[in-house]
């Protein structure tokens, strides 16, 4: 399995627990609405029923009043009782959730008809003076029976209500712990697949990677020899076996050049042989063209006969070292230095932040704030995409590496320019307010060769300087100790 499935494995589980923990807080959440909902229904069930309980008690005060005591003004305050009753269970019928719950509401309100039907015959009796009647129908139907079924159905509504409350509660009770465990083991199960990419990348990806940057510094150091582990079926694989071709081309280029050696004519007639393993590349260069213009002055020097020849041996010498080192030239030429420029239509935005992504991490890890400005009318250019931003990302390292361990400021802006003799031009800036340096030095770091040192200084600014002007523009560098560095590129503007 290669490393795109392996990580999309990985990557997937996490998804799918993600979503699943997601799913489950959303049903959790939900449902607990759902029982909150249901349990607030259910307490207004209840204060609808003991209001009805109330008004009723209320109003049924009023019909001994009536009878014993004569009070004339029982029976309008009997009606002004139990007024709001059925407004009352017009809503309690409203909140009944099942057939059930209606059933009871009907109960209730049949035993609250019958007691008030009865009352009502009491108030009837004794405005016809039929006080015996009324007292005879109060204590016997009214009180005893209608009375007593009204308190009754009301009780068991009640406790009805209760009961339900007490189930809603152990279900919301089930959910919440449904919820936790099915979290629980989603957490379990994304630490473990976390653990489990990490323990992948430290030992399947990280060590490789660390494997494959020795080598690569040990190719730099001019070990050709070095090989890396083929056997893996993944893209690490692909990508050591293209290593391993790649140092074996290198090694290949190295044995061809040092084929190309020139003897060199010294002075006593003599020749050697020299070492161009040794020798820069650009040097040996030179010093091929400085002996193929010797070889040529001495063509033209050489004394001719009385007809006007060369003599025909010195002549053929003469042509075949000139031969050998033409094709050295040709040799150095095309193994020693890079190819043209490969120009395209290219999204300088996007490429801005795409380089600005391979710094992320360091920018976040050394809190360095960043700010990016980007024109609106900056769009496409025709460009080297891959020159210009290893040139780019040269700039900003140079600016990171300015900047204190903690801290500090980066800005990159860009924004197009019109130059009345070159016309329009892309304008890249790369700004910090790091240490700083004086402009001799700057100068200093693109010089190829150090003549007091006898060593090579980094080449970075100098080769970013090289991608530049090979598309036609310019780099400048304004720097000033203590207050940071601006690095400006200028590009010719192509569209097309």
């Amino acid at each position: 399995m290669n490393i795109r499935k392996k990580l999309l494995t990985i990557f997937s589980g996490l998804a799918l627990l993600a979503l699943a923990s997601g799913g489950v807080t959303v049903w959790a959440i939900a449902s607990w609405h759902a029982s909150e909902d249901n349990l607030q229904d259910h307490y207004q069930r209840s204060l609808l029923l003991q209001r009805v309980r109330a008004a009723t008690f209320r109003a049924m005060k009023e019909v001994p009043d009536r009878v014993i005591t004569d009070d004339d003004d029982a029976k309008e305050e009997f009606e002004e009782s139990i007024e709001p009753v059925d407004e009352d269970f017009e809503r309690w019928a409203k909140l009944a959730d099942n057939d059930a719950e209606r059933q009871q509401v009907q109960q209730v309100r049949n035993a609250y008809n019958q007691l008030m039907n009865n009352a009502r015959r009491v108030f009837d009796l004794m405005d016809a003076g039929r006080r015996n009647e009324a007292l005879e129908l109060m204590e016997e139907q009214l009180e005893k029976e209608d009375f007593q079924k009204f308190d009754e159905v009301t009780k068991a509504a009640v406790a009805s209500d209760q009961k339900i409350r007490q189930q809603i509660r152990n279900q919301a009770n089930n959910t919440r712990q449904t919820a936790q465990l099915v979290l629980t083991i989603s957490a379990f199960g994304i630490l473990s697949l976390i653990f489990l990419l990490f323990a992948y990348l430290a030992s399947d990806l990280f060590a490789p990677l660390r494997e494959a940057e020795q080598a690569l510094d040990d190719v730099a150091k001019g070990d050709f020899q070095r090989h890396l582990d083929e056997e893996r079926q993944d893209e690490l694989g692909s990508l050591n076996r293209a290593f391993n071709r790649m140092t074996a081309a290198i090694a290949q280029r190295e044995q061809i050049i040092s084929m190309a050696a020139v003897p060199i004519q010294e002075t006593d007639g003599a020749s050697q042989q020299p070492d161009w393993q040794k020798v820069p590349s650009r040097l040996m260069l030179h010093r091929l063209v400085s002996q193929l213009r010797s070889r040529v002055s001495q063509l033209h020097g050489d004394e001719v006969d009385g007809s006007g020849t060369v003599a025909v041996a010195q002549k053929q010498a003469v042509i075949d070292q000139l031969d050998q080192i033409l094709q050295a030239v040709a040799r150095v030429t095309e193994f020693g230095f890079p190819l043209d420029l490969n120009l395209a239509r290219t999204d300088i935005r996007s490429l801005l932040y795409e380089v600005m992504l391979r710094f992320h991490d360091e920018l976040a890890r050394r809190s360095v704030s960043f700010e990016l400005q980007i024109a609106p009318e900056v769009n496409y250019a025709v460009v080297d995409r891959l020159k210009l931003r290893e040139a780019l990302g040269e700039l900003i390292r140079n600016a990171l590496s300015a900047l204190p361990e903690r801290g500090g400021h980066l800005g990159i802006r860009s924004l197009l320019a019109k130059d009345a003799t070159k016309g329009a031009e892309l304008l890249i800036e790369v700004a910090d307010d790091g240490t700083g340096v004086e402009q001799p030095l700057i100068n200093q770091a693109f010089v190829t060769f150090d003549d007091t040192q006898r060593q090579r200084p980094s080449v970075g600014l100098k080769l970013t300087r090289a991608i530049v002007e090979q598309h036609g523009g310019s780099l400048h560098i304004d720097s000033e100790p203590g207050l940071g560095t601006l690095v400006q590129m200028r590009l010719p503007l192509r569209e097309e």
